[in-house]
């Protein structure tokens, strides 16, 4: 197992999508695969398809034994979660975001103040967007 010290939350900066759709966009780029290690559904999986049974689900990225690449510089000893969306967030996402990162933290032993929104660790990043880290930390 790698050691973790840190997680990184992100948005999607997409109203719609899926693991499978990211993984997509992301070989698209040139990329190994999906950047993330976990993405949590707003119910939209494709633009225009809303499915309430969809939303909050937690899906499986890139296996967190492997490094991800969501955040230059801190790849190696952390996990990446993209939440779908742009700037408002599902109550349900919120849920299965705080359940995840709880099991996280506890997986991993790290405390709230290991849990980073991108743009708290790459400047010039406003991913993701809407989402008061402090306020998420202290929830925690």
């Amino acid at each position: 197992m790698r050691e973790i010290d840190k997680i990184v939350v992100h948005c999607s900066d997409s109203i719609f999508g899926d693991a499978g759709l990211i993984r997509e966009w992301h070989l698209e780029r040139g990329w190994k695969d999906i950047g993330y290690h976990f993405v949590i559904l707003n119910g939209c999986k494709r633009k225009g398809d809303f499915n309430e049974e969809f939303d909050g689900i937690i899906q499986n990225g890139r296996d967190v034994s492997v490094v991800g690449a969501h955040v230059a510089g801190h790849n190696s000893k952390s996990i990446g979660i993209c939440l779908v969306g742009v700037d408002t967030y599902t109550e349900k996402q919120m849920l299965s975001l705080k359940i995840l990162l709880s099991e996280l933290m506890v997986e991993y032993n790290l405390k709230p103040d290991a849990i980073f929104g991108h743009r708290e660790l790459f400047a010039g990043k406003t991913c993701p967007t809407g989402l008061d880290m402090e306020k998420l930390r202290k929830e925690l």
